[in-house]
């Protein structure tokens, strides 16, 4: 395993739950402090990323257990060519998604859990993996853009749940994103701030 110095922050949620808000917000509230923060995301910009927004996620719809798969292979590219390098360069990481994701959204399709953590093995830990937590109906009502394959809010509710069930197990840690920008930004601001702080001792808050 390669070492890591660095601190990876995860947000996850359900479309529409303001994840892509909240993790450029954090990342410059970051940045004023003066750490050197990088922002990422799922799909990746590789070119396995880049098939997975263009083509399967508003296209077509593939076999849930092709999509877990494709997504595991981004994953695997994305943790080599980004997250690794940028952890050993002592950066904060606030990565758009992560395997979560997959156990979330393809789990809501029928596909078996397990299998899905199975080939996701090779994925690095967070030190922190938050949960912004939304109603699908608010989450759905937000979306002004075309909606993808994936966003019906019968899919988006079973999505929600199993969201639930890993912050019920401990694997994510829950934010109430159903509330003033302002409010959420502070919470996961001083979550994140806590978690660097155990992670780097001398860092600056």
């Amino acid at each position: 395993m390669v070492s890591r110095v660095g601190v990876f922050i995860v947000i996850e949620g359900i479309d529409g739950a303001g994840k892509t808000l909240h993790s450029r917000n954090l990342c410059i509230q970051l940045h004023k402090r003066g750490f050197d923060v990088r922002y990422t995301t799922e799909p990746s910009n590789s070119f396995i990323g880049r098939l997975l927004r263009e083509e399967f996620l508003y296209r077509r719809k593939a076999p849930p257990e092709v999509e877990a798969l494709l997504f595991a292979a981004d994953r695997f590219q994305h943790i080599k060519n980004e997250v690794q390098p940028m952890l050993q360069q002592n950066s904060i990481i606030v990565s758009d998604r992560y395997y979560y994701a997959s156990i979330a959204y393809q789990g809501a399709q029928g596909v078996d859990m397990e299998w899905i953590r199975c080939i996701n093995n090779f994925a690095l830990k967070p030190d922190l993996a938050i949960y912004l937590d939304i109603p699908a109906e608010i989450a759905m009502s937000r979306i002004r853009r075309n909606k993808s394959v994936m966003e019906k809010i019968d899919f988006e509710r079973r999505v929600r749940n199993i969201y639930l069930d890993l912050v019920k197990r401990g694997e994510l840690t829950y934010v109430d994103g159903n509330r003033a920008v302002e409010d959420v930004n502070k919470e996961i601001l001083g979550l994140v701030l806590e978690t660097i702080s155990k992670a780097q001792p001398n860092s600056r808050e």
